[in-house]
């Protein structure tokens, strides 16, 4: 069997395809289950963001303060200076942009704002740190690494077993066709030429040779008549034929000098019958120019 198509290499390749194909597939779902849980876990700390916000402005008009349970910061901010602040150590950027952002410290952490202008002319900011957000974040992206390299494992593993099964009988197949398979190269046939003519196709080439020695005189004899000149003309067109058919079959017997022995005494015989054919018709041919 070919090395080019060995059952081992295809079970391999089979299984390299189908368990790139399923880790894809995972990751691809894994990618849009951590996009949507980002979404969903984002949307949570806007609606707590508002919720919180609606506290702080209930809360700071009835009390004077800016009450916080440590969940959350909150500022106030006038321009670019900072009022009053509570829940949080952490220094932010100012100015401060209206609505919902996300914001980083200069400690590095991220916090989701909301900001809203006062009609005093200040800004009421509330944030909430989205460290809780980021670690669920990566614990969902380590998670669907795990299940990506699992799924990985057992597909490979499925397929390596599944295709042994069904490769089987192909490998079995493959291992019998080698232990039959000649222990030496079969010998490369060589370029026909003179020295490899067969006897028989020797002798008739040669048949050929002189019968075309004769339809040449034949063709250079002066006419010694229009009677003649049509009937060399019609034997010439007679000889086409049965010329093409030996000329095909000495072709034959010249390019497969290791022809099989049945085949090659077929090939003789039409070779001899196309041959008896043609020297009939030079015959008659002759035998009505030496008439006339």
């Amino acid at each position: 069997m070919p090395e080019a198509f060995r059952p081992r290499d295809i079970r391999v390749q089979l299984t390299l395809a189908i368990t790139a194909v399923v880790a894809v597939v995972v990751a691809l779902a894994g990618l849009a289950i951590v996009l949507y849980a980002d979404h969903r876990d984002r949307g949570d700390v806007d609606q707590a963001l508002a919720a919180r916000a609606a506290q702080v402005r209930t809360a700071a008009t009835r009390t004077g303060q800016l009450p916080t349970d440590g969940s959350f910061a909150v500022r106030l901010v006038q321009g670019t200076e900072v009022r009053a602040e509570a829940g949080s150590t952490a220094k932010f950027s100012i100015p401060v942009k209206d609505g919902y952002t996300t914001v980083t410290a200069e400690d590095g952490s991220h916090w989701r704002s909301w900001a809203e202008p006062l009609k005093t002319g200040a800004q009421l900011q509330v944030l909430i740190n989205l460290k809780d957000i980021e670690s669920r974040h990566d614990g969902n992206v380590r998670m669907i690494d795990l299940i990506v390299v699992l799924a990985a494992l057992v597909a490979a593993a499925g397929t390596w077993l599944v295709g042994g099964v069904v490769l089987r009988p192909l490998i079995k197949l493959a291992q019998n066709a080698r232990e039959i398979e000649p222990a030496e190269p079969a010998p490369q046939l060589a370029e026909p030429d003179e020295a490899g003519k067969s006897d028989e196709a020797v002798e008739m080439d040669n048949a050929l040779d002189q019968l075309n020695e004769r339809v040449d005189a034949l063709a250079r004899a002066e006419p010694v008549g229009d009677q003649l000149a049509a009937d060399v003309a019609k034997t010439l067109a007679d000889l086409r034929f049965p010329l093409a058919e030996l000329g095909e079959g000495l072709d034959q017997l010249l390019d497969n000098p290791e022809m099989p022995a049945t085949q090659r005494h077929l090939y003789l015989a039409a070779i001899q019958t196309e041959y008896r054919r043609i020297v009939t018709l030079v015959d008659e041919l002759e035998a009505r120019a030496a008439s006339r």
